[in-house]
């Protein structure tokens, strides 16, 4: 059953686009916006938000037209990314690194050290999705995401969901233990990597690999199950409800890092390696929202909604804004505050809402001329 583009959806991933903007603009008000639902981010819940629509969609693709079709449709989708990558990469090489040499933007000089250090090995390290400078990891995620998601289809067609999700959750403890690290170990000793964890991104794909399995089966197929189990047990939606209540107090109370002890964060809430409390902090969410949609239906914020139609344009204008944006404040040890700050913000928001509105024309003006 095919899922309709529906007001919910974009108003939701108009929401994330716009927490996760503000949390990367060099501003005070970030640490204030990034988590304001416990201990989870806007990156969590746009993954899972994209894996769950590309399930779906690629299920009703492959119902229709089969799996080859699906696939190239997917291909054609990783493609274009990978475009929209390669751009951000030309911007932030070339005019971005050169404001930052010019002027000494210390914030810009750290984004890009390794490019700094080995530009020729960088660029071509990059290119194949290996060099991954901050801000500029997110894409590559996604892109490997899709390119194994036909694989993921497949599979689970043949051997069943659990299976597919018991492997990916077995991925995802090993990623709690090191994985990723003893994985570029066997690399450079292997074969002679030269690039650095610390430049291969933030994000640990043998962990953030869950939360896609996770999305996809959802829309695939495990968002109907859910609804059976909320129906016929209403108690999980309460029990949900309280447990997120207690990761809001927590966080409330205990800031971002919930633990004093950096240990205790890193095996617990670490965003990167996608800790366990991120993982049952988004879970629950899911169920609130998933039991509440008919409640929720109603709720419209057009501008916003707006943002989600044109998610990826606005996703790629707010990278490239904020590289440019660190071009010229990054030079300040303490992010901005005050009218500085609040500039920066209206700034680099307004540039998203902008882009929406330029590509919504656009759209108009292809459809009168097809």
């Amino acid at each position: 059953m095919p899922l309709q583009r529906n007001s919910g959806l974009d108003l939701l991933r108009g929401l994330l686009l716009l927490m996760m903007a503000m949390v990367h603009l060099p501003t005070s008000w970030s640490d204030r916006i990034g988590q304001p639902l416990g201990f989870v981010s806007a990156a969590e819940g746009f993954v899972f938000l994209s894996a769950f629509l590309v399930g779906n969609i690629f299920l009703v693709q492959q119902d229709r037209s089969g799996f080859i079709a699906a696939t190239r449709w997917l291909m054609g989708r990783a493609i274009r990314l990978y475009l929209f990558h390669i751009a951000l990469l030309i911007l932030a090489f070339t005019l971005v690194a050169r404001i930052a040499t010019t002027y000494q933007t210390p914030a810009v000089l750290n984004l890009l050290d390794f490019y700094f250090l080995n530009p020729q090995e960088a660029a071509i390290a990059a290119v194949i999705l290996a060099y991954q400078p901050p801000l500029l990891d997110i894409l590559p995620m996604y892109v490997l995401f899709f390119l194994c998601t036909p694989v993921v289809m497949r599979l689970a067609s043949l051997w069943g969901w659990y299976a597919i999700l018991g492997v990916s959750f077995v991925i995802w403890v090993l990623a709690q233990f090191g994985l990723r690290v003893q994985f570029y170990s066997f690399l450079i000793n292997s074969f002679g990597w030269r690039i650095p964890v610390s430049a291969t991104g933030a994000f640990d794909l043998f962990a953030w690999q869950f939360l896609w399995v996770l999305g996809v089966w959802f829309g695939a197929d495990g968002r109907f199950k859910l609804s059976r189990v909320l129906v016929s047990m209403p108690s999980v939606l309460m029990a949900s409800f309280a447990i997120f209540g207690l990761f809001f107090l927590w966080r409330l109370w205990s800031g971002p890092s919930g633990f004093s002890d950096p240990l205790w964060h890193f095996l617990w809430i670490d965003k990167w390696t996608l800790s366990p409390v991120r993982v049952i902090n988004l879970s629950v969410i899911v169920c609130m929202l998933f039991g509440t949609r008919e409640i929720l239906s109603g709720l419209r914020m057009p501008p916003i909604e707006r943002l989600g139609q044109s998610s990826q344009w606005v996703f790629v204008v707010h990278i490239a804004t904020t590289l440019l944006l660190l071009c010229f404040v990054g030079q300040f040890d303490e992010p901005l505050g005050g009218y500085v700050g609040l500039l920066v913000m209206v700034v680099g928001i307004g540039a998203l809402f902008a882009t929406a509105r330029i590509h919504r024309r656009v759209k108009k003006i292809r459809v009168g001329f097809a």
